[in-house]
């Protein structure tokens, strides 16, 4: 019985019209993970300047927790944007988690480049 199809309408057939799922990619989920990172990172180098400052411990203090904070948040925005351009480029994976990486790398990054303005901004106006 060679080359019969018996079609039933418990096993529907699978149609040419329908959509297939792109693989996921562990890529793009690493890549939101890390942008992730940013804010959380942001929100703790604040709460540890507050203390800082609180505690009498003066600019140079401020001046050195600012600066770590900064540098580390830029540093996971690049790795965030890196991370979500290669998971991007792979073709049959998912997008849309890399694609939420690579926004969530670019506003860190912006938020940090933002920062470094406003301090050369700072120095030539005073």
């Amino acid at each position: 019985m060679k080359g019969i199809v018996v079609t039933s309408p418990y096993y529907p057939q699978p149609s040419a019209a329908e959509p297939t799922r792109p693989a996921p990619n562990p890529l793009g989920l690493a890549s939101l993970v890390v942008g992730a990172i940013g804010p959380l990172l942001g929100a703790l180098f604040l709460i540890i300047q507050a203390v800082a400052l609180g505690s009498g411990g003066g600019t140079d203090v401020f001046q050195i927790v600012s600066t770590t904070g900064n540098v580390l948040s830029g540093l996971v925005a690049v790795a965030a944007l890196v991370l979500g351009l290669v998971a991007i480029t792979r073709p049959g994976r998912s997008k849309t988690l890399a694609a939420a990486g690579i926004a969530l790398g670019a506003s860190g990054l912006v938020g940090v480049l933002s920062v470094l303005l406003y301090g050369v901004v700072l120095s030539l106006v005073y």
